[in-house]
């Protein structure tokens, strides 16, 4: 401060003078332009107290602070993101196999372990940009791909899923991959439809797709797949994500297809890493591979839930009991097996043929607990134990828990997007949109229904409808959502459903049976079909006004008693048909979704079942 005002004394003479200099300067020019300025009141310049001009001493200094205050900022900020840059460039240097070699390779690798490579391709060869970016790498998202590609031959569509593997199909993980005879099954992951014929549960080869860091230089487009990434963070307004290795892909437009997570019981999470370690959320590829090698090389197993996935698991591995000495333990709250949907005399008839194995293992078949409500779990003595709340105590190996799944919507924060506080999932339009340029399919999308009301669903050929359409829609489609989608579930070859609408055993239910035949099997239908996977076929039928059979009416469901070979299982909801399944009765499905599509009240139901002939042989 004294240093300042010293200086100041010697710079406050020569200041005045240079002010006395201006203002006789300024009355010169008055006079030679005849004009004059406004008057002015003269600033006096002082070194002197405070009150004089000390307020000026004041000013200067603020100024001068601030000006190497300033200076110093910038500094430091400048060097900080100097540093920062060449950590980030230090850390992307040291990654493991970020580097092409520069030797050929001698030993040619195989279809898998070639693709393997081209997907963990280095961090700076990943595509920048994706005109078409699909995040998930199930139904949905490969049905939106080949919907896009169909409208846009020459479309670059970059998928994204967290797992290891190509798009596959989920269903014969519960299904057809359990009956198959071949040791290798694991490793092929091929199997036999009822129909008898062969294939894989992936879409397409590996042949199909292009590679990640080909996708913006392939001259007619493609779809790569960018496998074992997360997208961990959504930045809507500057059309970009972010994985989880901080990798940024932009796109112009974008669907999520993430699916669900399986849930586990709270039970089982505080249990220990004993539990935990010896409990399988059945789910993906590796999940079945790891159930696979449980079944081989444990005693016992226990499936929590009676679902449709739990009860699948059950018939499954009871068949495989048979050649072992594995035994199998399905247990559920409910009073039946897929009690939540059956109506509780079905459930009960079901429950039945697990037990005794007639349809799911011929000798040994699967011992259910029913009313099992789960209290405590641990591991003593090299078992797992499960205590009931009624005091019954099970044990065990293994567990698998078959409880529902969780919609998958970790990105919904990060993006802004709405999720469903009654189904879960995200928001969207009747076309499918969260965002102008945002869709969502599959098992994360809660839809509105224009019958049924909103609601979300999980089954394979809603993945593969809604992913379809999104992809139509992000071609400029603009269709709405109507398509009432099918769900199915086989317990073996000779015993499976097919179901449509809301079927919820705490509605109404009016169910017409008849005495199946030997055609009246999935696998029976799939012969005659040509197809395995049943929404692929049926998905594209149309009910042409069917005409009912002349045979006389069928009896009462009460008359039957356990007769339920073959039928019908209407479900209502103010007298109107919002659900229908059709028990071990096939290729009728778009009879059910007019039935369900046009909403009329219908007098009697046994009528009705006539469309759909079950009396027929």
């Amino acid at each position: 401060m004294w240093t300042c005002k010293n200086l100041w004394k010697k710079l406050a003479p020569l200041a005045r003078s240079s002010s006395t200099l201006c203002r006789q300067n300024a009355r010169g020019v008055l006079f030679n332009n005849e004009r004059r300025l406004p008057l002015v009141p003269q600033a006096h310049m002082s070194s002197g107290t405070p009150g004089g001009g000390g307020d000026n001493n004041l000013y200067y200094l603020l100024v001068g602070a601030t000006c190497v205050g300033g200076g110093f900022y910038a500094y430091r900020t400048i060097k900080g993101d100097k540093e920062r840059y060449q950590e980030r460039i230090n850390e992307i240097a040291s990654r493991p196999n970020k580097v092409v070699p520069e030797q050929p390779i001698t030993e040619a690798p195989g279809e898998n372990t070639h693709w393997q490579s081209k997907v963990t391709s280095a961090f700076f060869e990943f595509p920048s940009h994706a005109p078409y970016l699909l995040i998930g790498g199930g139904t949905a998202s490969f049905a939106a791909a080949r919907s896009i590609r169909a409208r846009d031959p020459g479309a670059r569509v970059l998928i994204i899923t967290d797992e290891p593997d190509l798009p596959y199909m989920r269903p014969p993980l519960s299904k057809e991959l359990w009956f198959s005879d071949d040791p290798s099954v694991v490793d092929t992951l091929r199997f036999k439809q009822w129909n008898g014929k062969e294939r894989s549960i992936y879409f397409q080869p590996p042949s199909f797709y292009v590679s990640p860091q080909d996708l913006e230089k392939v001259e007619n487009g493609g779809v790569a797949v960018l496998t074992g990434k997360k997208v961990v963070h959504m930045d809507v307004r500057g059309n970009k994500v972010t994985l989880s290795d901080d990798t940024e892909i932009s796109y112009d437009k974008c669907l999520i297809a993430t699916g669900g997570i399986p849930r586990n019981l709270q039970v089982i999470e505080r249990a220990g890493e004993e539990v935990t370690k010896r409990t399988t959320l059945f789910r993906k590829v590796e999940d079945f591979k790891a159930l696979d090698k449980v079944s081989r090389d444990t005693k016992s197993i226990t499936i929590i839930g009676g679902g449709f996935l739990g009860s699948e698991l059950a018939c499954a591995l009871g068949r495989r009991s048979a050649d072992s000495d594995l035994e199998v333990i399905q247990m559920f709250p409910e009073k039946g097996n897929m009690g939540k949907v059956l109506p509780e005399y079905l459930s009960n008839w079901t429950t039945a043929k697990v037990k005794s194995g007639s349809h799911c293992q011929p000798r040994l078949g699967v011992a259910v607990i029913t009313e099992a409500l789960v209290k405590a779990v641990s591991f003593k003595d090299g078992k797992v134990e499960i205590k009931l709340k009624d005091g019954r105590v099970v044990k065990t190996d293994h567990i698998v828990a078959a409880v529902g799944l969780e919609p998958s919507v970790e990105l919904a924060k990060s993006a802004g997007l709405e999720v469903d506080s009654d189904f879960g999932g995200f928001r969207v339009n009747a076309e499918l949109q969260a965002r102008s340029n945002i869709w969502v399919a599959g098992d994360a999308a809660c839809f509105y229904d224009i019958r049924l009301g909103r609601r979300r669903v999980e089954h394979h050929d809603h993945a593969v409808v809604s992913g379809r359409l999104a992809g139509e829609n992000m071609t400029g489609a603009n269709k709405p959502y109507w398509h009432q989608s099918m769900f199915w579930s086989d317990l073996g070859p000779d015993v499976g459903y097919e179901a449509i609408g809301i079927v919820d055993s705490s509605l109404p239910t009016v169910g017409v049976f008849a005495k199946a035949t030997a055609k009246d099997t999935p696998k029976a239908a799939t012969e005659k079909s040509g197809t395995g996977i049943r929404s692929e076929s049926e998905t594209e039928g149309t009910a042409n006004s069917p005409v009912a059979s002349s045979t006389p009416e069928p009896p009462p469901v009460p008359e039957q008693k356990d007769n339920y070979g073959k039928g019908v299982i209407f479900y209502l909801r103010d007298k109107v048909v919002v659900g229908i399944i059709l028990w071990n009765v096939f290729n009728r499905m778009p009879v059910a979704r007019k039935i369900i599509k046009d909403g009329e009240e219908h007098a009697d139901l046994n009528e009705v079942a006539k469309l759909f002939n079950i009396h027929d042989d």
